[in-house]
């Protein structure tokens, strides 16, 4: 019995050391790491306040909301972490983020550094067997999310506010379900197939992002080597700039491998990669480098990047896909193209509004062509430039300006019985309404499409300013070279079409307003590219004649967010 005491008292002892054991040690109320880090990030969404958790100021004013709605659906378990630490999910998105300059954006807009500093650490401790900090895990998880959230916003709807920029930008942001995309990407891992639906599909916008690139391997590779000024270069001539800007021209894909020859003879095929570039640049297609074509040659490849990632937010705020059959109108390219099945039927030169009268940016669908139309003049016109007109001289509309009292459909008044001495534009009542005719400021032919900023495509019956290079003319309509053209196109596609050229000409003839709804409706876009892809595949410049493209801000991001290579400082 004694020895027995003694084997159970010896038990109890050895079971004594081993809680005292377990206790010391946490093992008896050891958790999972995710769930410990779970509850500090519960704690610190619930208890965010502010613009943004972690201070991030370009976000906008739903992070703490999407963060809070996030992490509660999943209880605050983390996403970019488990028990080992961070997961290959932070990985990828990391490399994302550090890529965003190929996507026309900044890794610095993302925190790339300070994600980077806390998985260095947390990493540290992992390889020395040290316990993972649960407050650097929280701090991770919030930073990655936070990450995404702004990243995946400016990737699929703009990264700048192109509304505040721009007063006529009646483009709406496009927007993403931002919750259901990291959702899916983590269920999926995968996340960049799931970041690239999300992003524009159509051809100008996927083109011109690979052109980027292009151009960024360019500038990691050191950039191109610039012309020194001198005497006009032309076929014919030797000049020993000829070997710099035949390698210029190659760089860009002006002028083909080819042609990489080292002599100083400016050759037939030289001018021809010069005419190109002329073209693509909107300059004089001479073939000759003279002092306009030069600064555009010397153009530094940072700049041109800058450009293009300008371009392409611009574009993220269009429809995903702009139509199998749509309009573009460039302001500018000065132009309007017709687009069917991926190609271009039909170019017709354009007027677009002037710097101090911008045409706005839109997207819409053409509803009706009114020929022989009535110019509503807007009131602006009619309070700035008739106005003091009429004080002068009450007859000074003539008879093919009527005036109306209260609205363009009654009867009209006549001018000659208003007291316009009282008349003030603050205090403006009535409607001024050109009849049709020739010298109607919409021409023959107008193009109606809803929009708030009541402007139109349409005619005009001063043709001669077609023939000039810049065609900023407008009060903020747009007017094209070929009327007539556009609209037998349009009446074309209708069903039970019964219109031709031939016949639109017969009806303008008799001078009579005649609308035309349409069934078949044409997506329209007007945008504001100074870059772009055409259909054949050729990047394009132009001046950017309304001075928004903002270069010397962006271009400080750009050149942050370019790597340096090692022969960065050796231009080709």
């Amino acid at each position: 019995m004694r020895l027995r005491n003694v084997h159970i008292l010896r038990v109890m002892l050895l079971a004594g050391i081993a809680l005292t054991w377990i206790v010391t040690t946490g093992m008896l109320d050891a958790r999972p790491l995710t769930e410990e880090v779970a509850d500090r990030i519960l704690q610190r969404t619930v208890n965010g306040s502010g613009k943004s958790l972690l201070n991030f100021a370009y976000n906008d004013q739903d992070t703490v909301r999407l963060l809070q709605a996030f992490y509660t659906d999943r209880n605050g378990l983390p996403a970019w972490s488990g028990n080992e630490g961070p997961n290959e999910q932070a990985a990828d998105l990391l490399r994302i983020l550090k890529r965003a300059t190929r996507e026309g954006l900044s890794p610095q807009d993302y925190g790339v550094a300070r994600i980077e500093a806390l998985i260095a650490t947390i990493n540290l401790d992992r390889e020395g067997s040290q316990p993972l900090n649960v407050e650097q895990l929280a701090d991770l998880d919030l930073l990655l999310t936070e990450a995404f959230f702004s990243y995946t916003s400016h990737f699929s709807g703009g990264r700048a506010d192109h509304q505040r920029h721009y007063p006529g930008w009646v483009f709406k942001r496009r927007q993403t379900d931002l919750i259901k995309t990291l959702t899916s990407a983590l269920e999926s891992s995968e996340m960049e197939a799931t970041l690239n639906e999300v992003a524009p599909r159509f051809y100008g916008y996927m083109k011109l992002r690979e052109r980027l690139n292009e151009y960024i391997d360019i500038a990691e590779a050191g950039g191109w080597r610039k012309i020194p000024a001198g005497r006009p270069l032309m076929k014919g001539m030797r000049d020993k700039r000829v070997r710099t800007l035949r390698k210029r021209l190659i760089s860009t894909g002006m002028a083909s491998l080819s042609q990489a020859k080292t002599d100083t003879y400016f050759d037939l095929d030289l001018e021809t990669a010069v005419r190109r570039f002329q073209r693509q640049h909107g300059l004089r297609e001479d073939g000759i480098v003279g002092r306009t074509t030069l600064v555009e040659l010397n153009v530094p490849v940072e700049v041109r990047i800058c450009q293009m990632a300008v371009n392409l937010d611009r574009l993220r705020w269009l429809p995903y896909e702009l139509g199998d059959r749509h309009i573009l109108i460039n302001i500018p390219d000065f132009n309007l193209e017709i687009v069917e099945d991926k190609r271009v039927v039909m170019h017709i030169r354009a007027i677009v509004g002037k710097t101090d009268k911008r045409t706005n940016l839109l997207s819409s669908r053409i509803t009706a062509i009114e020929l022989n139309p009535y110019w509503k003049i807007p009131k602006s016109i009619a309070v700035e430039e008739f106005l003091p007109q009429l004080k002068r001289n009450p007859r000074y509309l003539g008879k093919k300006i009527k005036v109306f009292a209260g609205d363009y459909q009654t009867n009209p008044v006549s001018p000659t019985s208003i007291k316009w001495s009282r008349v003030t534009a603050e205090n403006f009542p009535y409607f001024l309404r050109q009849e049709p005719g020739s010298d109607n400021p919409l021409g023959r032919v107008k193009f109606v499409f809803s929009n708030e900023a009541d402007i139109y495509i349409h005619d005009t019956p001063t043709r001669n300013l077609f023939t000039q290079d810049k065609r900023s003319f407008s009060h903020g309509c747009v007017r094209i070279e070929k009327p007539v053209d556009l609209a037998a196109y349009l009446l074309k596609i209708q069903p039970n079409n019964r219109w031709s050229s031939q016949n639109i000409q017969a009806e303008i003839r008799k001078g009579k307003n005649l609308p035309l709804p349409l069934n078949e409706r044409v997506p329209v876009h007007i945008v504001y590219q100074t870059v772009w892809i055409d259909r054949e595949g050729n990047l394009n410049f132009r001046p950017d004649i309304y001075d928004i493209d903002n270069i010397p801000a962006n271009l400080l991001m750009v050149l942050a967010s370019l790597k340096q290579s090692p022969g960065a400082s050796s231009p080709q």
